[in-house]
């Protein structure tokens, strides 16, 4: 059996701080160790199943926070910027029997939720999809779905797994932290936290026969984005799909998700400035 791995940071145990997220952060060291744990604990819950191969990607930030070295054989990771899939790189690459979200967070739309955001903290502040707010995680799984995987695990804060339990009823969680504001939260500690993880994996794989793929939202998809910078949103709607409907906020229509996150991270990423090739 091949399973597939999204990994990002805000969610993992102890991570509470943006100090912590960038390679310039003088706690970002400390967050790549506890993130490979988290991912390691995953992958061990995974094997202890009857998992074989698994790819991670590690979808946070630069796409390089987790410490290869670490990894044991048959994992494969998928990392570094740009990429066409974005978070769910590597999807795509053979025929894989589920997946898991590790380290994840709320959505941009959130009120409580640690590190909250959508693709981008510093752009974004919401996107909605046929009228609903989505998450990274409302995407992510509906790509899931789009190849056909089943999403068995999902962990972060409270307000992260409460989100999923909503979106995703038949998806395993565990709750790594409980949030108290945008930057603080009660966590459990990175041994606890890991051993939660690995119990769920296994758990969640041994399950798998009874696991079903998320219906997939109905297409076309209406979508409508609201920037946190209002000239950006005047930039944007020069794009001929683009209708800007008020001063932060623009609408569009796309075919289907996989559509859709190449949109949005078009929207996060150009900068052909700094490109340098």
């Amino acid at each position: 059996m091949r399973f597939y791995i999204c990994a990002d940071i805000e969610g993992v145990a102890g991570v509470v701080d943006i100090d912590q997220l960038q390679p310039s952060g003088s706690g970002h060291d400390e967050a790549r160790r506890l993130m490979t744990g988290e991912v390691l604990a995953a992958i061990e819950g995974v094997r202890a199943a009857g998992g074989g191969e698994i790819v991670v990607a590690d979808s946070h930030g630069n796409g390089r926070n987790l410490l290869i070295p670490d990894f044991p054989d048959a994992v494969e990771l998928v990392q570094g910027w740009p990429r066409p899939l974005v978070m769910m790189q590597g999807i795509e690459q053979g025929r894989f029997d589920g997946m898991l979200f590790i380290g994840h967070h709320a959505g941009a739309g959130s009120t409580d939720g640690v590190l909250a955001h959508t693709m981008s903290g510093r752009l974004i502040a919401d996107v909605k999809v046929n009228g609903e707010s989505w998450s990274e995680t409302d995407l992510n799984a509906a790509i899931a779905a789009q190849f056909g995987l089943p999403v068995l695990l999902a962990t972060g804060d409270d307000a992260y797994t409460g989100h999923v339990q909503r979106i995703l009823p038949g998806t395993a969680t565990v709750t790594t932290k409980a949030a108290f504001g945008a930057s603080s939260a009660r966590s459990l500690t990175p041994a606890a936290s890991r051993a939660k993880i690995r119990s769920a994996a296994e758990e969640a794989v041994r399950a798998l026969p009874s696991a079903e793929v998320s219906a997939l939202p109905q297409a076309p998809l209406e979508v409508e984005l609201t920037l946190k910078r209002r000239q950006a949103t005047e930039l944007l709607a020069y794009l001929p799909i683009v209708e800007r409907t008020a001063a932060h906020t623009v609408r569009f229509r796309v075919g289907d998700v996989l559509e859709l996150n190449a949109m949005l991270y078009f929207v996060t990423a150009y900068d052909p400035k700094g490109a340098l090739f």
